[in-house]
Formats: C-alpha cells, structure tokens, sequence
C-alpha cells in the first residue's frame, strides 16, 4: 500500500472512531420507536399493561444507551465499550426470532464497536 493509501485508510479509521457514537443515537431512536409503536397503543383491545411494560423497558433501553454513548463511549472508556455489545447481541437474538433486518442493525453497530476498541483496556488500581 502506497503512503498516500496509508494515509487515506487512516483518515477515514479515525472518522469512524470519532463518530462511532452516532450509531447508538441511531439504536437509540430504534428502540424509542419500537418502544412507542409496539402496536399495542394503536390496537383496539390491546392489553394495556404489555403495552406500558415495552414502552418503559424501551425507555430504560433508550436512557442507558445515550448515557453511556454520549459519555464514556465517546472517552474510550472500555466499560462503556463493552456496555454496548448489549445491542449487537440483541439485535442479532431478535433478528433470529422476529426480523431479518435486525441483522444488518447487528452489523452495524458491530462494525461500530469493533472499530473502536479502546487503547487502553485497563486502567493501573492504586
């Protein structure tokens, strides 16, 4: 690979490194809308209690996932790092059972999450 190449691949390693975040905001604002439109507040008869169950675990979902995102996962810190490994493992979990699409959600923040794995990974006690 020439310097030039080098130079390229480098640039755009250090993009997705500083942007990465932006993929939890996207799996973030999935699950408000899965939280929000479970189908369960637009059906007649729908059992009140299941509705109200998904929309606050997908708020707790929702809360936690900016929290670390826009905090310590922009830091680099490996907690926060292995914190969001939560959603590939449940995309790709939901995906097997409900929707295939889940998969490339899976993917994606894989990807995210690979590209970023923190220098330091652990921090001297003392």
């Amino acid at each position: 690979m020439s310097s030039a190449g080098r130079e390229s691949y480098g640039s755009v390693v250090r993009l997705v490194r500083k942007h990465a975040w932006i993929v939890f905001l996207f799996v973030a604002l999935l699950a408000t809308l899965f939280g929000v439109f479970p189908g369960g507040w637009f059906e007649e008869g729908a059992d009140r209690d299941e509705t109200l169950l998904t929309a606050s675990y997908a708020l707790v979902a929702v809360v936690l996932t900016l929290a670390v995102a826009l905090t310590a996962f922009r830091r680099g810190e490996f907690w926060a790092w292995l914190a969001l490994w939560i959603w590939p493992v449940f995309f790709v979990i939901h995906g097997l059972a409900f929707f295939l699409i889940d998969f490339v959600f899976a993917a994606l923040a894989g990807i995210a999450l690979i590209a970023t794995y923190p220098a330091q990974t652990r921090t001297p006690r003392g």
